[in-house]
């Protein structure tokens, strides 16, 4: 399977490639009040409405370093819509069936934690709003 990976909070994340919609940059995010602090708000792209997370705060709580004018993952799935904000896009890896393990590693060795969507929005709907 192919799989996107970035960085946040200095550790390494993976999303199958098949749930990556577009990458976007230069969107206006428009706060959204009393969220968690990870939620950084919406953006409306292309005729579409997709909520924004910064994943260094989410995974980590860690803010990201791309804040003035971040690149978003924008992921597409049947149950929803999620933008992501990373400190760094680092690209594409094919890697074979790992029988559902959650970790693989890319060439330099580095573990990359490989993430579903649905498991990304259970994260941000388990938080408090307004922390």
């Amino acid at each position: 399977m192919d799989v996107f990976i970035f960085e946040a909070a200095g550790h390494y994340f993976g999303i199958e490639a098949r749930y990556i919609y577009r990458i976007a940059d230069s969107v206006i995010i428009v706060p959204v009040p009393l969220m968690p602090s990870c939620y950084e708000g919406l953006i409306y792209y292309r005729g579409d409405l997709f909520d924004v997370v910064d994943m260094g705060r989410l995974m980590e709580n860690e803010v990201s370093t791309l804040h003035d004018d971040p690149y978003i993952i924008l992921l597409k799935w049947n149950a929803g819509k999620l933008g992501l904000i990373p400190d760094r896009v680092v690209g594409m890896k094919w890697i074979e069936d790992n029988g559902g393990a959650g970790t693989v590693f890319n060439e330099q060795g580095d573990r990359v934690k490989l993430m579903t969507p649905d498991g990304i929005w259970r994260k941000l709907t388990g938080l408090a709003y307004g922390a």
